[in-house]
């Protein structure tokens, strides 16, 4: 994708007369061609909300959970339509890579779920890189920088990865930390254990309706389950923001749509 800076998605596009004052029309002055542009371009609500729910994960995660503002948001998408390389948090391209979140690598890496929050927060500690590394089979340097360029590599390390362990029969293990987490989640959306053993795997989902992005089973889960349960009360989920703080305790934020 990359930003079409053009009049017809310009926020002084006024119904077809240009209300800004760049050079290329005066404003006052009928829009003969949108598909023009100007230095003074600035993006319109309907573009804004294409471009900000159809970016590169990579880009609109960040934007989502307010890591980035929008004019950084711009920045690094025309550099991605570009083909330059934008950096990501190790811990993000693993989860979209491997499929493994927060909770399963502290499970498989035998530490507390605090130690991946840290790691993923201000950086793996040097002392744990080597460890994070041997484990899953990821270079060492890709904990100090990755970029969307190393992607494939980290595809050939997830390979590499899945031949060393039976990652299944590991994350069957429910050290004491995540045993409390599965009684919180029953607890706070009132599901079957068997639903919160699957559910507690998330550490973050910023979802919206439509959204272009495959979910994974945990994911699925806990959507429909919400959704399952708004329709019950005649609405329809819009937008569902869950996430687990450093000490494993689960926060969720939804917006509902009432049904006539």
């Amino acid at each position: 994708m990359e930003v079409l800076k053009q009049c017809k998605t310009c926020e002084f596009n006024f119904s077809g007369i240009c209300a800004g004052h760049g050079n290329t029309y005066k404003y006052g002055e009928a829009i003969s061609d949108d598909t023009l542009s100007c230095d003074d371009w600035s993006v319109g609500f309907d573009y804004f909300a294409e471009i900000t729910k159809n970016a590169p994960w990579y880009i609109r995660e960040p934007y989502r959970d307010s890591r980035i503002d929008y004019s950084t948001f711009e920045k690094l998408f025309e550099a991605d339509a570009a083909g330059e390389a934008i950096e990501v948090n190790i811990f993000d391209a693993i989860r979209k890579i491997y499929g493994l979140s927060l909770v399963d690598l502290a499970v498989l890496l035998n530490v507390t779920f605090g130690v991946m929050y840290r790691a993923r927060s201000v950086g793996t500690p040097a002392k744990r890189i080597k460890t994070f590394s041997q484990v899953l089979c990821i270079p060492v340097e890709f904990f100090k920088k990755m970029t969307t360029h190393d992607f494939e590599q980290l595809r050939k390390c997830k390979a590499k990865f899945e031949e060393s362990i039976n990652v299944e029969t590991v994350l069957k293990n429910t050290p004491e930390w995540k045993q409390k987490l599965i009684n919180q989640v029953v607890n706070t959306l009132h599901c079957p254990i068997h639903f919160a053993k699957v559910i507690a795997r998330i550490d973050k989902l910023n979802w919206e309706k439509d959204d272009s992005d495959a979910l994974n089973n945990s994911e699925k889960l806990l959507v429909d389950y919400i959704s399952k349960a708004a329709s019950k009360n005649r609405q329809t989920l819009i937008s569902l923001e869950y996430s687990l703080d450093i000490a494993a305790l689960s926060h969720i934020r939804t917006t509902y749509l009432n049904n006539e």
